[in-house]
């Protein structure tokens, strides 16, 4: 049985991990779309990670930065690579 401060304890592959996870998956930039409408609703601004606002962005120009989205999105992603790197050591073991 593995105890919480092991399975939290930070490692080089749990924070690759992390920041692998932040930048694909985790929405918290407000960027300009370069969509450009006459009519309203236009959809000139998005939210997405870092992936999705480089891909996609006009201009790459940033609205704002949710930092609440950040934090909760570096928690929850470091907490996801906690379980993957888990499993991974897990099947290796047998």
């Amino acid at each position: 049985m593995m105890n919480s401060k092991k399975f939290l304890k930070p490692t080089i592959s749990k924070i690759i991990a992390a920041i692998f996870i932040l930048i694909i998956f985790v929405p918290f930039i407000n960027y300009d779309t370069g969509i450009r409408c006459i009519a309203a609703p236009c959809p000139a601004s998005a939210n997405g990670s870092i992936v999705i606002w480089l891909i996609f962005s006009y201009n790459f120009q940033i609205y704002s930065i949710s930092y609440a989205a950040l934090i909760i999105g570096i928690i929850l992603s470091y907490l996801l690579s906690c379980i993957i790197i888990f499993a991974i050591n897990k099947t290796r073991k047998r």
